[in-house]
Parts: structure tokens; C-alpha cells; sequence
């Protein structure tokens, strides 16, 4: 079994899941890592026992290391995953993996062109409760899919926005409350229903002091006809979970944070020990309150990938998909007007 031999690229506070993470995988090794803060990348190294490289130029010529983990600042995503692209390096880069249309492009070019893995990171996607309602939405066990509709009402300091330095910007942050904390419920919205056709939205900043929105509503119309509504914010006390409501002709899954807890499907039964109306903790108020669990299953499905020289679950052309809703929300919020996605 082939060893595979990773690198993380910035060492704040995800690195710890992707580094614990590699720990996880028998027959994937973290070799080193790199910050552009020193002090970071060497307390980070000395923690796993690990080097600390000087910049991800050195750590990327490292002839023996296979793949990176870009754990950066969201700014900073698309142009280390290219570097690491046309370094010949396989990449898993934490959402969301570009801030625009144009870094879409350029970073896709590069791993095609150059014949390496991107995997984005949409750790969700792997959960038993994501998978049991993809399920059931595609068997059509829910009948004609009405209704969807994402509630993620968070809480997020001001001291979190002032602390961060690049949180809340545009240049290093790509927008707010849809860019950064809403993007994996976006990511499930769509991976669940599908292609969506257009949106119509409202993005403002309503009570924190930073460039991005920290409110957003959106309402989306879905390729297959079905109707659907966004709201995000980071604005309000005391945050409350992330709650995905998928309603069709004949039934209706509710999905709190990564857990089932509404099943009333007639035509499906719920998988043994999946519904969870009792579940504790989210990120609602706190961005780190979340396991390892599905960064072990992302980091696994990626060391599976490189072996098999197959795809990753979650591709370049998956991770685009949120980022291309939420800047049409945006888009949509500049202009007024109702914009369409292309196919």
C-alpha cells in the first residue's frame, strides 16, 4: 500500500482537523508544514513532530510529498492550489476553494492541464444523514420535491471579525455570512437538489462593522422546478443550527446540522439509528464545536483517490457549484435584478 505524504499549507485553527485527521489514515503521513506567520508554522511543526518549511515554495518542491491540505486564509485558496498544481502536487483545499468566476477558471485549467487531484473540502457530504437524504430525494421516495428551504442563523462576534484581521473583508474573505459560514449548507442544498436554475437575492451588513454582508436571503428556482429560499446571517443572539428542510408531494426530511431530525417519509423508512431528535452541539455560535469525523472521511476518500488514480468524491467542478450560487446572490443584490446560471 502506497504511502501518501502530505503537507498542510497555513497552520491556524482547521489545520489541527486535517492534521488529526492524517493521524486518523493508516498510510497517510504529515511530513511538513508551512505558515507565513513563524512563529505559527513552527509551534505547529514541533506540536506533530514534523519540519516546518519556510513558504509553500519549498514545502511544494519537496520531490517526496505527494499532496497538500490549504488551510490559508479563503483569499489565498485558488492561487496555492494552483501553485500546488503546476508543482505536480494533488491538493485538498478547505472552502470555499475560489472567490470568483475568474479564479473558478484558472484553478480548474490548472489541475486538468496538469493531471492532479483537487478535492474540496464539504466535509457534510460524507455524513450518514447527508447520504440517507440524497437517498431518498433520488429514489423519489419524497415524490415531486416542492419545497427547499436553508435556515443557517449563526452568531459572530465582533472580536471574531477584529481578531481574524482577513475575516469580513473582500479580498481575503470573498463576502460574509454566505462565503465563509453559509457555504456548506449551500453545498448541501444543491448537492441534494440539484442544478439550480436562478436566484434573487438580498445581501446586506446590518450590525457588524466589516466590508461583507452579515445578513443574506435568497430565493432559488432549481432546474427541476422546485422553489427555495436561503437566509444567512452571523447578526443575530444567541445563533441557532443550521436547518435544511427538503419537502416534497409526499414527505418532508428535516436535516439539523449534520443529523436527521424529521423523517415523515411514507414511501421510505429512515436507516436504523439515523434520526436524532435529542442532538447537542453545533457552530452555531462557535466556528470550532465540530468532530473530526468528516475530515477523516474526506482525507480517507482523498488517499483513496491517489491510489486508485480516480476522482475525489467532492472535485473542482463540485466545489465551484456554492461559490456560484453565492456570487449570484450577490450579483443579484448589487443589481437588483434576477440572475440565471449557466448549465
Amino acid at each position: 500500500m502506497k504511502e501518501i505524504k502530505f503537507g498542510i499549507i497555513g497552520c491556524g485553527t482547521i489545520a489541527n482537523w486535517h492534521a488529526d485527521a492524517i493521524n486518523e489514515i493508516e498510510g497517510a503521513t504529515l511530513i511538513g508544514v508551512t505558515d507565513v506567520y513563524e512563529p505559527a508554522r513552527i509551534a505547529f511543526a514541533e506540536k506533530r513532530g514534523v519540519k516546518a518549511y519556510d513558504s509553500a515554495e519549498e514545502m511544494l518542491a519537496v520531490p517526496e510529498l505527494d499532496a497538500v491540505c490549504i488551510c490559508t486564509p479563503s483569499g489565498l485558496h485558488a492561487p496555492l492550489a494552483i501553485a500546488a498544481a503546476n508543482a505536480g502536487k494533488h491538493a485538498l483545499v478547505e472552502k470555499p476553494m475560489a472567490l470568483t468566476h475568474e479564479e473558478i477558471a484558472d484553478l480548474i485549467e490548472a489541475f486538468d492541464r496538469n493531471n492532479v487531484k483537487l478535492g474540496v473540502v464539504s466535509q457534510l457530504r460524507f455524513s450518514k444523514a447527508v447520504q440517507a437524504l440524497k437517498k431518498a430525494v433520488d429514489s423519489g421516495a419524497l415524490g415531486k420535491i416542492v419545497v427547499a428551504d436553508l435556515s443557517m442563523k449563526f452568531f459572530r462576534s465582533q472580536e471574531y471579525y477584529d481578531k481574524g484581521g482577513w475575516r469580513g473583508t473582500w479580498k481575503m474573505d470573498g463576502g460574509g455570512a454566505l462565503m465563509n459560514q453559509g457555504i456548506h449548507g449551500i453545498d448541501i442544498l444543491q448537492y441534494i437538489m440539484g442544478p439550480v436554475k436562478s436566484v434573487s437575492g438580498l445581501a446586506r451588513t446590518l450590525v457588524r462593522n466589516i466590508e461583507v454582508e452579515d445578513t443574506a436571503v435568497a430565493v432559488l428556482e432549481f432546474e427541476n422546478g422546485a422553489l427555495g429560499q436561503i437566509v444567512g446571517t452571523t447578526s443575530i443572539a444567541p445563533g441557532s443550527d443550521r436547518v435544511l428542510e427538503i419537502c416534497g408531494s409526499e414527505g418532508t426530511i428535516v436535516l439539523t446540522e449534520d443529523s436527521v431530525t424529521t423523517w415523515d417519509c411514507p414511501n421510505m423508512e429512515a436507516p436504523e439509528g439515523l434520526l436524532d431528535t435529542k442532538r447537542m452541539g453545533s457552530t452555531a455560535a462557535d466556528p470550532t464545536n465540530f468532530s473530526i469525523a468528516g475530515h477523516v472521511r474526506q482525507l480517507q476518500d482523498m488517499v483513496d483517490a491517489i491510489r486508485e488514480d480516480r476522482a475525489p468524491m467532492i472535485t473542482q467542478h463540485d466545489g465551484k457549484k456554492p461559490v456560484e450560487v453565492i456570487l449570484a446572490v450577490y450579483e443579484s443584490s448589487k443589481t437588483g435584478k434576477t440572475v440565471y446560471l449557466s448549465k
